[in-house]
């Protein structure tokens, strides 16, 4: 994803929305202080949180001239209003209002006043018209019709089977090791995970989500799911977004939004989720758009991460500072 740091000033009004939203309701809870602080960190600002003023809507669009900067602080309003576990009706008024304001429309937006609703039909069929498996389905019919969306589809389901196709992935066992073949057959042997071919293999359209775990560096716990999915909106062009909000709601807000995985509550870490997020806008690569990993299999993980700019988390951690009161 295009991704732009905002300089102090622009962090400092920001702050103020993100605080306006969270104390719609009248207080500002353990979890809101907690975001609140995690941008701090990534941000390097030192603001009094205490000392934060509310701002209006008009307020903000006058001194938040940025497009870019302006969709990107009305996603992390949207975060804001669940990071608590749950939408509410005057946390999601104010986000629709700053939005409006500042000529944003992002559909999380409006995803979020179906969370706020309960219209979960509605939010998964507007969500799966958006998720990444889309394209791969078209991109599975243009090049196999018929045929290959079968395919596609019971391995989803977990019933394609291909001896030829698994032996193909078992012969990785035989890469160098520390090399990104190597390591993703024992990613998949060390989890308990099907090779593709076989029966409970995921299809190889998404093989690429696996090779991320593997150079990311992120495992398969719950936290860590929330974690390289925002690690691949990181990296993703198309639709980034909604790899975080699906995970919001997913692993945080409790709500199932893959009959494949069971849904979590209280899995999304701000401080983890932004330096995951980071990381991938970082890379210089989009490995769910064009990238053949089959021609690096036997190269080190290591020289990947180091040609693809895939930085550790650590260099997205300032140093923490003592927070001041900042005069305003």
């Amino acid at each position: 994803m295009e991704l732009k740091i905002p300089s102090p000033e622009q962090a400092y009004w920001g702050l103020r929305a993100m605080k306006t939203v969270a104390m719609a309701d009248g207080v500002l809870d353990a979890t809101e202080r907690d975001m609140l602080e995690s941008i701090q960190r990534i941000f390097g600002t030192t603001h009094d949180l205490e000392q934060l003023a509310p701002i209006s809507p008009m307020e903000l669009a006058r001194a938040f001239p940025d497009p870019q900067l302006r969709r990107q602080l009305v996603q992390g309003l949207v975060i804001m209003t669940l990071i608590d576990g749950k939408a509410s009706p005057n946390e999601t008024a104010h986000v629709e209002q700053f939005a409006q304001a500042l000529g944003v429309d992002p559909p999380e937006v409006k995803n979020l006043r179906h969370v706020l609703k309960g219209e979960i039909l509605q939010l998964r069929l507007d969500l799966v018209r958006r998720f990444w498996l889309r394209q791969k389905v078209t991109e599975v019919w243009n090049k196999e019709g018929i045929r290959g969306l079968s395919k596609f589809v019971r391995g989803m389901m977990g019933r394609y089977e291909n001896k030829k196709l698994a032996a193909r992935y078992q012969e990785l066992e035989h890469c160098p090791p520390g090399s990104l073949g190597r390591s993703l057959w024992e990613y998949w042997h060390e989890k308990g995970f099907a090779l593709p071919g076989q029966k409970g293999g995921a299809p190889e359209q998404i093989v690429f989500h696996d090779c991320a775990h593997v150079l990311s560096g992120y495992g398969t716990a719950p936290e860590e799911e929330v974690q390289v999915a925002c690690f691949s909106a990181g990296f993703q062009r198309r639709e980034p977004w909604m790899f975080v909000f699906f995970v919001l709601l997913q692993f945080h807000i409790g709500i199932r939004m893959t009959p494949i995985t069971a849904a979590r509550t209280g899995m999304f870490d701000p401080l983890k989720a932004m330096v995951a997020i980071r990381r991938g806008a970082a890379m210089n690569v989009d490995l769910n758009d064009g990238w053949d990993y089959w021609t690096v299999m036997d190269e080190q993980v290591q020289e990947l991460r180091r040609r693809y700019n895939i930085l550790p988390a650590e260099a997205f951690l300032p140093a923490k500072q003592e927070v001041i009161t900042v005069e305003t």
